[in-house]
């Protein structure tokens, strides 16, 4: 077996897509590529050496591939794949695991997140499309960008407001209350 290395973000994008305890990057990028899950894939003409390619230009372009493939594989109304407890462990503050899940929000209904935009406290801003106008809402948000999205997100609430926070994220995109509870209670 060959080691390949991919950025963060693609990584992450890949163990999302786990369907299975268990179930190996192997397995789930033959998946996604509707490629034979067993046995070898047939090669056109002799294995090529290794070369030096052009890192980010190779891995952005098959990172788009993947979510194309992908986005429609995923059912955008099936959240049980957010409850995910391998990927949250890697992840050992509650603010890294409450970006997580809302990046992980975000590639599974690009199109509607734009809803989160609309989620606000009394006195503050708790989503937007840039750093200034959470900052603008209040200096001391600590706001952080939502993984590889345009999304910024407020950081510096309590757990208990986190998770707040991604329960109506999840019930704006059309998750059930009960459900969206148990996935924010990972954070």
């Amino acid at each position: 077996m060959k080691s390949i290395e991919v950025e963060n973000d693609l990584y992450r994008y890949i163990a999302s897509q786990t369907e299975s305890i268990g179930e190996d990057a192997s397995a789930i990028l033959r998946r996604l590529l509707g490629l034979p899950p067993v046995g070898e894939i047939a090669v056109d003409g002799p294995l090529k050496d290794p070369v030096e390619v052009k890192k980010n230009a190779v891995v952005k372009q098959v990172a788009k591939e993947i979510k194309s493939i992908t986005a429609s594989v995923i059912d955008p109304t099936d959240f049980t794949w957010l409850v995910m407890p391998t990927q949250i462990s890697e992840h050992k503050a509650a603010v890294g695991r409450f970006l997580f899940l809302l990046e992980q929000l975000h590639n599974m209904a690009p199109e509607n997140f734009d809803a989160v935009l609309s989620i606000s406290g009394r006195d503050r801003v708790y989503f937007a499309k840039d750093e200034a106008t959470l900052l603008a809402s209040n200096a001391s948000t600590k706001p952080k960008q939502i993984g590889q999205t345009p999304y910024w997100v407020i950081t510096n609430s309590n757990t208990g407001k986190k998770r707040s926070m991604l329960t109506q994220s999840l019930e704006l995109l059309g998750c059930e209350k009960a459900q969206a509870k148990t996935i924010a209670e990972q954070i």
